[in-house]
């Protein structure tokens, strides 16, 4: 028995000095892959076109990264299209997939990274030009077409300036305000700011799930709000957040500026229309990061910044803006996905990978399930001792809690050992969902007869089999109770039903987590037997 137990200390010792490495070198592998991408130039692309694509007599821009495509409209001085590239999807959050399933949006919601000076009119188009060109980087600037100031009205120009980056999906929006008059001049006012940088529709992305807004910290923290009213709220207050983001289940937008004393502001609306005959609604949203109102002395400029990120909710690129709590990793969540990233580096097919994900968890928790096993066969052997210290003491209940506690104490059986390994597994069989259901990487990746991970089994092959091996494992627990025989014969056709439209990855790290769980059972039941030999 002595023999067995520091064996099995051994094997915890060993299995969690395993997991701690292994995260170290996921950290380093997953750096030294960030720099290797970052450096690598072979296929590397950084171009921009001028052309006018809008028919308005101006030329428009379209510039073209790694990572993005975007095109900078003349008539609007911003983002008209903003195209996401990956390796796991390839989507327009510009325009959106409801305008391209032709559902008509109202203007009023539809300003894509758009800027709005509060008491100034830009409706005259803007003149784009490229400033300046980099092998990693591009400028573009849009200088508004204004007339000259007249009838002694006050008058300012805007000029505004994007720079993207070879290797980001995130760009930098920089608003240069001056004051063409001879005199001091307010911008805005204090109800309504003075520079609005706004974002609309909102993330109509495909599959359509539902949104979450976000006030976004000074220190990197974020807030969620699923009601906009409280966003608006807690962001009416200046200084509270230094920005607002959206995001769904693998996608976000956030707005930061680099002003402390922004507002933030949303609105919800409805879009509704009618698809192969059926009517269709969605939920949309416009969240607005608004600057306060300031004073601009005669001819004088002043420059407002903000960071925009759009794209996929990637923990490394969420680091380079410094907002990895945006998603909702964990830190288990985050190890885990590591590993994910780990086995796919090896073997590139996320499929594969979370099979081997999910052996190795299984092998590592083993020590646990191991002990919890243990536990049990010691419960069942003293049993009918427990059982004849309750027909003995049935009247006394003082008493026979005292003789049943001396009884565990001889025999060296802890009640709770049973069920403290299982709690322990808990939080990461959790994490280990939650990374699964929201890892990005999985969306529009296919493996084996399934075309999409993110998506249900289209086939229903693995909620049939998980059902069944639900089915196999039940029908070896032999119970002579009528009801519970009732129970367990339903529980299979109740799996099936909650699992048949779960995303396809998440049954496939059940589908292998449940073929593990019946070997490391069998090998279980092999050692209760052993030890009531014993």
């Amino acid at each position: 028995m002595n023999i067995f137990r520091f064996k099995f200390k051994t094997s915890s010792l060993f299995c969690s000095f395993l997991l701690l490495s292994l995260c170290v070198l996921l950290e380093i592998s997953a750096f030294a892959q960030t720099q290797t991408q970052t450096q690598t130039g072979e296929s590397a692309i950084l171009s921009t076109s001028l052309d006018d694509l809008d028919n308005d007599g101006l030329k428009d821009v379209t510039i073209e990264t790694n990572l993005l495509r975007v095109v900078i409209s003349s008539k609007t001085g911003s983002p008209s299209v903003y195209y996401l590239k990956g390796s796991n999807f390839e989507e327009n959050i510009l325009p959106s997939k409801l305008q391209e399933q032709g559902l008509k949006i109202d203007e009023n919601y539809l300003k894509p990274f758009t800027s709005d000076v509060v008491g100034a009119d830009f409706n005259s188009g803007y003149k784009i030009e490229v400033e300046d060109e980099q092998m990693n980087s591009v400028v573009i600037r849009a200088i508004a077409n204004i007339p000259p100031p007249k009838d002694g009205k006050d008058s300012v120009s805007l000029v505004k300036r994007f720079t993207f980056t070879l290797n980001n999906y995130y760009f930098n929006a920089e608003y240069i305000v001056t004051n063409l008059c001879d005199r001091k001049t307010v911008i805005g006012d204090e109800a309504n700011g003075s520079v609005k940088m706004s974002f609309g529709p909102g993330l109509f992305m495909d599959p359509f799930g539902p949104s979450t807004l976000l006030g976004l910290e000074s220190n990197s923290n974020v807030q969620a709000f699923s009601d906009y009213s409280k966003l608006n709220s807690s962001g009416a207050v200046a200084g509270a957040f230094n920005g607002i983001g959206l995001r769904d289940q693998y996608f976000c937008v956030l707005i930061e500026s680099a002003v402390p004393q922004a507002k933030i502001n949303a609105i919800a609306f409805d879009v509704q229309g009618e698809k192969n005959g059926k009517t269709i609604k969605h939920r949309g949203n416009l969240i607005n990061c608004v600057l306060p109102m300031f004073a601009l002395d005669a001819n004088d400029s002043r420059s407002l910044s903000f960071k925009v990120y759009a794209g996929p909710m990637i923990l490394d690129e969420l680091m380079k803006v410094n907002r990895p709590t945006v998603s909702e990793y964990g830190f288990l969540s985050t190890m885990l996905m590591r590993v994910l990233q780990f086995f796919y580096s090896l073997i590139p097919n996320y499929g594969l990978a979370i099979i081997l994900l999910t052996v190795l968890v299984r092998i590592v928790l083993y020590p646990l399930t191991l002990k919890q096993t243990k536990s049990m066969a010691a419960m069942q052997k003293i049993a009918p001792k427990v059982q004849d210290l309750k027909d003995r003491f049935k009247d006394n209940p003082q008493k026979l809690n005292e003789e049943i506690l001396k009884l565990y104490q001889k025999n060296n059986v802890n009640p709770l050992g049973g069920c403290l390994p299982l709690l322990l597994q808990l939080p990461v069989l959790i994490a280990l969902y939650n990374t699964i259901r929201i890892a990005v990487e999985l969306r529009k990746t296919p493996f084996l007869w399934i075309t999409d991970l993110s998506k249900g089994d289209p086939l229903l092959i693995l909620p049939i089999a998980i059902a069944i091996l639900m089915y196999v494992t039940q029908a070896k627990q032999a119970s002579v109770d009528p009801q519970q025989k009732q129970m367990m014969a339903m529980m299979p056709m109740f799996m099936f039903v909650i699992t048949w439209s779960l995303p396809a990855g998440l049954l496939v790290y059940w589908f292998a987590s449940s073929v593990l769980g019946i070997m490391q059972q069998y090998q279980a039941n092999r050692i209760m037997a052993a030890m009531k030999e014993e």
